[in-house]
């Protein structure tokens, strides 16, 4: 959990950089001149291709939080180091393929005064619009899936689970903290957009 965390970090990171860039752009320039075209492209490409890897990132992370829940004594059987280099590795990969196949159609890059952010003009805005519906459709399965899954097994147990053992507000305490935790990530997960 920790590798895919302190990955999620560094994408984070880049994407705060970026922005410096734009708050940067807007404290040299007057407003309606436009940085240099090159620069505006890094960062939209940038801001893409690093959302998409947040965003892969935050579905790892409730898969493995998941697994850690409803399967803890075969969790680390099942998420090897190997396994979460790769997935860390292939969540990057994809994500930069994913960035770049976007950028494909580009006709122009220019910076939107009223968002602050540098925005593209394609050919093939089909592409681009197909590429982010599939990502945040893929990512929103995830979440659904795992936390539905985490729920579940949290009901069940709860069920299980004596009056005495719980408490007076043990039940109520098990799922207030499992929805906040669930209603946390799915926040982070579209405040992006």
């Amino acid at each position: 959990m920790a590798k895919v965390i302190a990955s999620l970090a560094a994408s984070d990171i880049v994407n705060g950089v970026i922005t410096s860039c734009s708050a940067g752009i807007v404290w040299s320039l007057q407003p309606g001149e436009q940085p240099p075209e090159w620069l505006l492209g890094i960062m939209e490409s940038g801001m893409y291709v690093f959302g998409v890897c947040s965003i892969s990132h935050l579905a790892a992370v409730s898969v493995v939080k998941c697994t850690v829940i409803v399967r803890p004594l075969t969790h680390f059987t099942i998420f090897t180091d190997h396994v979460l280099r790769a997935t860390i590795s292939t969540i990057w990969i994809g994500s930069i393929v994913v960035g770049c196949a976007t950028n494909i159609g580009v006709t122009g890059v220019y910076f939107d005064w009223s968002t602050t952010t540098a925005r593209t003009q394609r050919q093939t805005a089909g592409v681009f619009a197909s590429f982010t519906t599939i990502i945040i459709l893929a990512a929103t399965l995830i979440f659904m899936i795992a936390y539905t899954k985490v729920f579940l097994v949290v009901r069940r147990q709860v069920r299980s689970t004596p009056a005495d053992v719980l408490g007076s507000f043990g039940s109520r305490t098990i799922f207030g903290s499992s929805v906040r935790a669930a209603k946390n990530l799915f926040v982070i997960h579209f405040s992006r957009f």
